[in-house]
């Protein structure tokens, strides 16, 4: 649907069309005029619906810059309007070029392409005879009546009395009679037919109403008689079957274009109609939306149009002046208004309607808010000052706490049309910052209001500041331009809102433009741009800490996060509060320690669970930067703490615990806090080393560790290793009965013991420990070193009892890795290594399975990660420990990796690989290293960063996409001409090219059958890789992971034709070992898919000849008889199709093949199994093989 209204509010001219559009000009133009010449002739065949919709993608790339289709739409038009008018086109052509036409309407907009629209004498005519011809509740054909009622609005309005192109006099007997209707009545039969429409003509027939009806020639014989119909048809509005909107539209219209003198008439009757219906408290919101708008238009009828004299003059529209000029430019400055009496009477419907409006800025719907708004600023505008000064004060009168956020918002949109029109007397002007300011403040969780949440509210807001700065010059601003500036600089850095924050940007840009009173307006605006706002992020953790480098601004941004976002409602809100506060601290650190912090330790007492979980990150995060902060004397900020804070500080946790804080839903977010807030005390120092708080921060934190929730355990890994490094480190210090020597003793061994827990917590409780000691210090580790690194070991291997437990030895591969990290290979893991590697190495072949899936890959995943960063430091500090053997294990291993069958663990493969091969110290003993780089370019692939896992993405178009199979593939395949590394690859590709996802098997079949057909000269390499396949396929005989996708590698590959001079070849054996290894695989198995499987294989096998596929036929017979009857009608359909292919190399006689072909196809394979037997014995027959027999049951 075409939103008229929405159009309403668009200027005709183009003036400010987007800047951030590419567009240069309508480039398809020529391709539009030819698809419009194309309609002729496909207007009746199925090839309309695909030029359709191809027009409207061509269309719908300037529906952000509509005007670049103005130099062509008379054009475009034109050709349209040919077609229509053409007496030969069919009706069916015609609602198709319509079509065609609501599409360009749709995107240029229909008040311009109205204007384009021929508008002689004789178009009326054939519109209106066009129109009445239609069927209104036609559906397909709505488009059609859309367009023409668009086109008669710009005819009606021919400057002559429409009787003149009636065929009769008016005073005529038959006239107005149903036989012959004046062309006027026929055009209000239009207007009340098509306004009660369902569908988007009602919205063009109020367009074409509002033009018609105000005509000097219609307006007083049908404009009265319009309104009393639209009055009748709506007595009970709240009766929804007699609601239609086209009409209320085409009322509300209509008072919009008429004249007053011709609606004050009416003006009356229609008020009456409207309150009396009580429209405000109708369910349907364009009920309200339509009531609203012929309220405040009927309110306009009754005052009359002025320019009010007591109207503040509106400020400075130059910048010169602004940015310190000596003078402005001639008229740069708005003339006063002439002054006009203002003793004018109100009258008393005045008052009601403003009352109305005033209550509809409550209203649930944005769009009645807004359009409120509007219509409170256009009668102020007319009414004497203390009128209108009654009027701002009601408005001013919504901004209270038990208001809803819809009533904020209104308020906000109405302080923005007062302020724009200059209605908002000086003495106001306070009031009205005071609640915009109070408005930038409202955040609350949108489940309270129904206004979301306060961001609209907001959002609003930095509209009227924007009005205010607009129209009032600095001198009536400077008095509020600080609390100004600082509520919307603060808006603009701290607002969980996207639009809010650029709003509030655009405020503040346009103070600074027009006023230049914001304390160093300039400046700041360069920083909180409308780009570098849009990011959240970054606006509190850059943005903020850079505009706070002012002081005027320093100390509102530190009260607003204390105030308002550390207990907002959104916990990544307060997270990021707490962070901010941490980079805002070293600006105002005297204020954070005397004044913040006690606040802060005061909301730790609150019932409310979002004002406790942030105030303590916010003390976590205070308390830190404090510490790093220098005072002038030299002395650290956080000897400014009071001793009291510090004690409420200290005893935060034990208090917690005391109220039971950390049961329930409400602990978990007690828990990540004080974590949180533990670490960060600890990295500040603060003192309590030798307090018994320490046990109550570990006791707090080896819960944590054990806790089901990961981001709870994330916080207390990061918190562990602080503790001890700050408060276990001195051997001497003492902790109740104990030293912090025997302490750690003791925490170790009971760590330690945790990694081979199996009890119903065992995952958990090994997830969070294995992730814990890997962080653990340097001087830690050292002392427990042998017992660490022999728990970590057994926690990566697979038990019975921990078989699904693949999280726990992914986070204990982790925790051995990072053990290695913080050791060192030198005095530290060197005589480690080995066992760790083998470890490691042993994780690779993780294939876990449950409901969930792979889950061992997470392992797999982990342990290439671990192999990587240990192979670095060898080749950084024990260059001797990779020996040839360790790195091409290494190398073999993630090569099978990266051809494997899941992308994300595929694309980690792929660039673990080429970092071990790119390593910078290089990493010896990579077998073929040199083939290797030729294989993988280095302007071909982004290296693995040291540090950072995480690979940005290249906008080079060369490079590899690791996840896509495309791009992986042809390189990996390669590798097969490499020994060390074809039986890995070989793995792999079975995996892979036997999957079931077509991509992936698609991409990986073409890459190998490829590359094996460039071999075909190279018998000995084709016989090598054969030999390969064999060789997998014998080492896992009965692993289902293996078998189920070898059997579909092995159809493909042998109907592909890529091995084919390996089975052309009589002394081979391939073809053999392929059937002696599937039938081991089959032996004893009643797995009906592995049997559905294996007859594809052995149908392919019948193309050898000989005895194998005398072999194969032996066994697929035996699928004739089988108990399963899908089984049998498989076996004879593949067996069907594989003589049909392959019947001239079998060892069928050829005289026979017809005969057994013929069988297979005639026979129904669902009867009884002894029915089956006699036709199977046949076939053997024929075929030349022996007859199956069955086995005796042993008695």
């Amino acid at each position: 649907m075409v939103g008229i209204e929405a159009d309403m509010n668009h200027d005709d001219e183009c003036d400010n069309i987007g800047l951030g559009c590419a567009l240069e000009h309508f480039s398809e133009v020529e391709e539009v005029l030819n698809m419009i010449d194309n309609v002729k002739n496909i207007y009746n065949t199925p090839s309309l619906e695909v030029e359709y919709d191809k027009l409207n993608a061509i269309l719908k790339q300037y529906y952000e810059q509509p005007h670049l289709l103005d130099p062509h739409l008379d054009k475009i038009l034109g050709k349209v309007i040919a077609i229509i008018k053409d007496k030969e086109s069919p009706l069916e052509l015609k609602h198709a070029t319509f079509n065609y036409m609501y599409q360009i309407i749709r995107v240029r907009g229909y008040k311009v392409v109205v204007r384009h629209l021929p508008h002689e004498v004789s178009d009326l005519l054939y519109v209106l005879t066009f129109l009445e011809a239609e069927d209104p509740n036609n559906k397909e054909t709505w488009r059609s009546r859309f367009v023409l009622l668009l086109w008669l609005s710009i005819v009606v309005i021919i400057p002559f009395h429409m009787s003149r192109l009636d065929g009769f006099a008016p005073g005529q007997p038959d006239a107005g009679s149903s036989k012959k209707l004046t062309v006027m009545e026929r055009i209000l039969n239009i207007c009340k037919t098509y306004s009660m429409s369902k569908d988007c003509s009602a919205e063009a027939c109020a367009f074409l109403s509002s033009k018609f009806l105000v005509r000097s020639d219609v307006k007083e014989l049908y404009m009265g008689e319009f309104f009393d119909w639209a009055c009748k048809l709506h007595s009970n509005i709240q009766d929804e079957d007699n609601i239609h909107y086209g009409v209320l539209a085409a009322v509300a219209a209509v008072l919009k274009h008429g004249k007053r003198d011709d609606l004050l008439l009416f003006a009356s009757k229609l008020l009456d109609w409207v309150t009396r219906q009580n429209y405000q408290q109708h369910k349907f919101m364009l009920v309200r939306k339509y009531g609203v708008k012929i309220v405040q238009r009927v309110g306009l009828t009754f005052l009359r149009p002025r320019v009010a004299a007591w109207r503040y003059t509106r400020g400075s529209r130059s910048l010169v002046v602004t940015l310190g000029a000596a003078a402005a430019a001639a008229g740069d400055t708005e003339p006063l208004p002439i002054p006009e009496d203002d003793d004018e009477d109100i009258p008393q419907e005045v008052e009601d309607m403003v009352e109305l409006l005033l209550n509809s800025l409550r209203d649930e719907d944005t769009v009645v808010r807004w359009s409120a708004a509007k219509g409170i600023g256009r009668i102020g505008a007319r009414l004497p000052a203390p009128a209108a000064a009654d009027v701002c004060e009601c408005v001013l009168s919504l901004f209270t706490h038990n208001e809803r956020e819809t009533a904020w918002h209104g308020g906000c949109m109405a302080l923005a049309e007062l302020a724009r029109r200059g209605l908002l007397s000086p003495v106001q002007l306070g009031a009205a910052i005071t609640a915009i300011v109070s408005a930038l403040r409202r955040d609350e969780p949108r489940a309270a209001g129904g206004g979301g949440g306060g961001r609209a509210a907001r959002d609003a807001a930095c509209h009227a500041a924007w009005a205010v700065a607009r129209a009032y010059d600095a001198s009536q601003l400077a008095p509020h331009a600080t609390v100004l500036a600082n509520a919307l600089i603060a808006t603009a850095c701290f607002d969980r809102e996207i639009n809010c924050r650029r709003a509030a940007s655009a405020a503040y840009q346009e103070n600074v433009g027009r006023h230049g009173m914001f304390p160093h307006g300039i400046a700041v605006l360069t920083i909180a741009d409308f780009l570098s706002v849009g990011v959240r992020s970054n606006t509190y953790l850059v943005v903020a800490p850079q505009v706070a480098r002012f002081e005027e601004y320093t100390r509102p941004l530190v009260d607003h996060l204390v105030e308002l976002k550390v207990e907002h409602w959104d916990c990544a809100i307060r997270e990021l509060a707490a962070k901010a506060l941490n980079r805002l601290t070293e600006r105002i650190p005297e204020y954070v320690a005397t004044v913040v912090l006690p606040q802060l330790v005061k909301k730790t007492e609150s019932i409310d669970l979002n004002v406790r979980h942030g105030a303590i990150l916010a003390i976590g995060e205070a308390y830190q930067a404090l510490s790093q902060a220098q005072l002038a004397n030299g002395n650290s900020a956080s000897t400014l703490i009071s001793s009291k804070v510090d004690e409420d500080i200290r005893d935060l946790v034990a208090k917690l615990r005391l109220k039971q804080q950390f049961r329930g839903l409400g602990g978990e977010l007690m828990r990540q806090a004080c974590c949180h807030c533990i670490g960060q005390l600890a990295l500040a120092g603060a003192p309590y080393h030798g307090h018994e708080t320490i046990d109550e921060w570990l006791n707090l934190i080896e819960e944590c560790l054990a806790h089901e929730v990961q981001t709870i355990r994330e916080k207390a890994i990061s918190a562990f290793p602080l503790v001890f490094d700050q408060y276990l480190r001195d051997d001497n210090a003492v902790y109740g009965d104990m030293t912090a020597k025997q302490k750690r003793v003791m925490l170790m061994e009971r760590y330690c013991e945790q990694l081979a827990n199996t009890g119903v917590s065992g995952l958990v409780l090994r997830m969070g420990y294995a992730r814990a000691l890997g962080t653990l210090p340097k001087f830690v580790l050292s002392e427990y070193l042998p017992n660490v690194i022999q728990s970590l070991i057994d926690c990566t291997k697979v038990t019975e009892t921990t078989q699904k437990w693949a999280e726990a030895r992914r986070d204990a591969v982790v925790g051995l890795t990072a053990v290695c990290q913080t050791m060192g290979i030198v005095d530290g893991v060197e005589k480690y290594v080995p066992m760790i590697i083998e470890a490691l190495l042993h994780c690779l072949s993780e294939y876990t399975i449950d409901m969930r899936g792979d889950i061992g890959a997470w392992v797999r995943e982990a342990s290439m990660t671990g192999l990587l960063s240990i192979c670095r430091q060898c080749a950084v500090e024990a260059p001797h420990l990779n020996s040839p053997d360790v790195v091409s294990a290494v190398a073999c291993g993630v090569a099978q990796q990266s051809v494997e069958k899941i992308d994300r663990t595929r694309a980690h493969a792929g660039r673990i690989f080429t970092s071990l091969i790119y390593n910078d110290p290089p990493i010896t003993n990579i077998p073929h290293h040199d083939a290797l780089k030729r294989i993988f370019p280095p302007e071909e692939i982004e290296l693995k960063p040291q540090a950072n896992e995480d690979v940005p993405t290249s906008e080079n178009t060369n490079v590899v996409l690791w996840l896509f199979p495309g791009h992986t593939m042809p390189r990996f395949v390669q590798l097969l001409n490499y020994p060390a590394y074809r039986y890995s690859v070989i793995k792999g590709l079975v995996v892979s090219a036997g999957e079931l996802t077509e991509s992936l098997v698609k991409h990986t079949t073409q890459s190998l059958f490829s590359y094996l057909n460039t071999l075909h000269s190279d018998k000995e390499m084709l016989k090598s890789i054969c030999d390969t396949i064999i060789k997998v396929f014998a080492d896992n005989i009965n692993v289902k992971r293996i078998t189920t996708a070898i059997f579909n590698f092995l159809d493909r590959l042998l109907s592909s034709g890529a091995v084919s001079p390996i089975l052309d070849d009589p002394e081979s054996t391939f073809a053999s070992d392929i059937l002696k290894y599937l039938l081991i695989e089959l032996r004893g198995g009643k797995n009906i898919y592995k049997l559905l499987d294996s007859i594809n294989v052995l149908c392919q096998l019948i193309q050898v000849g000989g005895t194998v596929c005398r072999k194969s036929l032996g066994q697929l017979v035996i699928y004739l008889c089988y108990a399963d009857r899908y089984v049998r009608r498989c076996a004879s359909a593949r067996l069907y199709e594989a003589l049909t292919l392959y019947g001239d190399e079998s060892s069928v006689p050829d005289e026979n093949i017809e005969k057994v072909m013929t069988i297979l196809e005639q026979t129904d394979w669902e009867k009884d199994v002894t029915e089956l037997r006699p036709i199977r014995n046949e076939l053997c027959d024929l075929m030349g093989i022996k007859r199956p027999v069955m086995k005796q049951k042993a008695p």
